[in-house]
């Protein structure tokens, strides 16, 4: 026997998110985000399921939930966004002798950015 389950649309998590948000202000992770969105929505219905992951996306993409992400450094620089997979692009300016300087990167779907090397996410700051 299968086992029965549904993924919300992502209204229906960006509400709950908003539910959330409205109550407790700001939420300092995104497990902690999950685990109280994912709760609000089993109240609406036992079977949905939600990953991180999707729930991170939505947000990101959602303009009514903000999303602030502390950062640290890293080994690497990022080719995909953390917040919603998109490939990054190079950030360029020009210094004092006019020439084309690489200045970071930034995904051109979440306006996430990424400036002055290698940084990744550390943590995420949820609020309206």
């Amino acid at each position: 026997m299968k086992a029965k389950y549904r993924l919300p649309r992502s209204n229906i998590v960006v509400r709950a998110a908003r539910d959330v948000l409205k109550k407790r202000g700001e939420v300092n992770s995104l497990a902690q985000m999950h685990t109280l969105v994912l709760e609000r929505l089993k109240r609406e219905n036992p079977e949905y399921r939600l990953s991180r992951a999707r729930l991170l996306k939505i947000l990101a993409l959602s303009p009514k939930v903000r999303v602030k992400v502390e950062k640290r450094k890293a080994k690497r620089n990022p080719v995909f966004c953390p917040l919603c997979g998109s490939e990054m692009e190079d950030l360029y300016g020009v210094d004092l002798f006019g020439k084309r300087v690489k200045l970071g990167k930034r995904c051109p779907i979440c306006n996430y950015r990424v400036e002055r090397g290698n940084l990744e996410p550390r943590r995420y700051v949820f609020y309206i």
